[in-house]
This record gives structure tokens, C-alpha cells and sequence, in this order.
């Protein structure tokens, strides 16, 4: 089977719990999805890189690039944001510039963009500099129906089970572009197939990361579908790479010493040469995944650059969850997620498609 047979399990792979709510939409205005970065450190006012804390409203990642490059005069490639945020939200995120655009920042005039604060810090932001994300999203039926007292109290719990026992940590399917066109030109990029010539010189470095991130992304679901089926997502095997619940540091669960199982977490396959490899049946496994998905380990090798390799932890906990019926018969919810995890994922644990 090729990547397209099986792009419907990467980008709606199996959940883990059943639905408590009915199809729900949390889009119907931008205010509807908010989100604020939780960064991992505050600029210290001194430095040769400006720190803005901006709110964006309905307008992607790169769009967001495109903007500032081109009302502060400077390459897209010059400014840093920590992580990319959701296009149909309310967002509040650092963006760090080069200080040589600090006369230029009158100059964005833009009512999807706002500045909130400026300081100066010693270093570019990049990607992975936050700790995570905190989200408030309301939740309405499709069907129009309000909801009743109970069905909040339901997802309350259910957030409260989310924090305790965890929700698979797929890539939601915003990772993977409209039908799946960043994933499938992530493979066909890894594999030497993909001209980067058909992009804008000023938008190809964003966008081979994109797809050749997509690419490792769609590796990493179909083998966490894979444990969802077999209900050992959350189960330790033998051959597997494993972290702390708490933690990120890969190691092999055979060689954990003394550490109890149930206080570690498997990790998924992100390709690369920094990968640490599974054993055993774990990477006989993983490996049949490349196989279905027609690539091999060597083509991300080659690509290492941009796909240099590391471990996904299978679960995702959140914090600080909350959940009440608001006026209109919404609900709504909030939780904080650490980097990298998908609200859009923790909520198909919650309500049906």
C-alpha cells in the first residue's frame, strides 16, 4: 500500500476513548479558538533580536512570515517564532526580529496582526523555544442543539481522565496540508522526487521544512494508530524507546533499570539520523511502517538537514483543564497542552467527527 491508501488513518487515525458529545464545530468565529504561547523564557530587554508579543487573528504561519518580512524589510528567514500556530484562532505569540527593524515596526498597519509588547533578548527565537500552550475553545453542536449542565460536567471528567491516563499524541491534520499535500510532497521531497524550484525563492526554506516535517509526521501517526488498535499506546513493550511521563530524554525501555513501567511513556518513530532506534519486534514494526508509506530510513538519512531525527512520546497529558456550559448552550473549554501537542486532537477525544 502506498501513502494515499493509507491517508485517511494519518490524518483521522483511531481514537483511544469513545465520544461523549456529538459532531461539534469550534470555528464559527475566530474567538471561538484562542490561543496563548507559554514561553520558555522572557526576553531580558538587551540583545540585537526584538521580541514581539503579537495577536494574530485568522491568518496561517507562513502568511504571518510574509507580512512582517515585508513591512520591516527584512528576509522571512530573520525572524523566529517558537512554534506555529492554529490560521482559525486568536493567537498570542512571541516573533523575534532583527533589531535593525525596530524603525520599521510603525510601519505594520495590518488588522490581522497587533503588537501587544515589544523587548529585546540575545538571541533569534526558534522553534521549540516555549514550554507550551494554553487553550480556550467553545464547543457548539452541529446540530444546532444547546447543550445541557450534564453534557459539561461530562467533559469535565473526561478532561480530568485526559490529564490522568493521557490521549494518543498524533500530529493533528492541520500537520498534513489540504488532503494531505504536504505529506504526500514530504515523501516525494525525502525520496529525491520533489523540485523545491516550484516554490518562491523567499518562501523555500519555510516550506521544505513544512513537508519534509509532514513526512516524518505522517510516520509517526500511522505507527501510533497502530498501538491505539492494539490498546498498548500507553504500554511499555519490549523494544521500545521510552521516556519519563514527565520527561523527553529517550532510552530504551529494556535498559531502565529499576524505574517502574508505568511511570514511562513509549515514544514513536520522528525519522532521522538522530533517531534513536527501536529492538526487536518494536522495530521490525516501525520499519513495516516506511515500507507501507514507500520510504526507507536511508531517505530521510539523506535529507538530514531538515529531518534530522528524534522520538515523539505516544501520549499527551494536559493541565489545568476546565469545562462550563456558557450562555448561548456552548461549551466551553480550556487546558494547557506542552509543545508540540494538538488541542485538535485531544478534542476527538472528547466529541465525534
Amino acid at each position: 500500500m502506498s501513502l494515499t491508501e493509507h491517508l485517511a488513518t494519518i490524518l483521522n487515525p483511531p481514537r483511544r476513548y469513545p465520544s461523549i458529545l456529538p459532531a461539534v464545530t469550534f470555528n464559527q468565529t475566530c474567538e471561538d479558538f484562542e490561543v496563548e504561547e507559554l514561553p520558555a523564557y522572557l526576553p531580558d530587554g538587551d540583545g540585537e533580536h526584538l521580541y514581539l508579543w503579537i495577536e494574530k487573528r485568522d491568518l496561517p504561519a507562513a502568511e504571518l512570515l510574509s507580512r512582517l518580512a515585508r513591512s520591516l524589510q527584512v528576509s522571512s528567514r530573520d525572524i523566529g517564532v517558537a512554534g506555529q500556530k492554529d490560521r482559525r484562532a486568536v493567537t498570542r505569540q512571541f516573533v523575534s526580529v532583527p533589531r535593525t527593524a525596530e524603525s520599521s515596526l510603525s510601519k505594520i498597519d495590518d488588522d490581522r496582526i497587533r503588537i501587544l509588547s515589544v523587548s529585546a533578548h540575545g538571541n533569534k527565537l526558534r522553534t521549540g523555544h516555549l514550554n507550551g500552550n494554553r487553550f480556550s475553545i467553545v464547543l457548539r453542536s452541529k446540530s444546532g442543539e444547546p447543550f445541557q449542565t450534564s453534557q459539561a460536567d461530562a467533559v469535565a471528567e473526561r478532561l480530568q481522565l485526559l490529564a490522568t491516563q493521557g490521549f494518543p499524541n498524533y500530529f493533528g491534520p492541520q500537520r498534513f496540508g489540504h488532503d494531505g499535500r504536504s505529506a504526500i510532497d514530504g515523501m516525494a521531497f525525502v525520496k529525491g522526487q520533489l523540485s523545491v524550484k516550484q516554490w518562491k525563492f523567499q518562501q523555500r526554506h519555510f516550506m521544505i521544512k513544512m513537508v519534509a516535517s509532514a513526512a516524518q509526521s505522517a510516520v509517526l501517526n500511522l505507527s501510533l494508530a497502530a498501538r491505539v488498535t492494539a490498546e498498548t499506546c500507553a504500554t511499555p513493550l519490549s523494544g521500545d524507546v521510552v521516556c519519563r511521563k514527565d520527561g523527553v530524554r529517550p532510552f530504551l525501555f529494556d535498559e531502565r533499570g529499576e524505574t517502574p513501567a508505568e511511570q514511562l511513556v513509549p515514544m514513536g518513530p520522528m525519522p532521522g539520523p538522530k533517531m534513536m532506534l527501536a529492538t526487536g519486534a518494536i522495530l521490525t514494526a516501525e520499519t513495516e511502517v516506511l515500507q507501507q508509506l514507500e520510504v526507507t530510513a536511508e531517505d530521510f538519512l539523506r535529507q538530514k538537514k531538515v529531518t534530522s531525527g528524534t522520538r515523539r512520546s505516544y501520549m499527551a497529558y494536559p493541565s489545568n483543564t476546565f469545562a462550563e456550559l456558557i450562555s448561548d448552550g456552548a461549551i466551553r473549554v480550556s487546558f494547557e497542552l506542552s509543545a508540540g501537542n494538538f488541542a485538535t486532537v485531544l478534542l476527538s477525544e472528547i466529541a465525534a467527527d
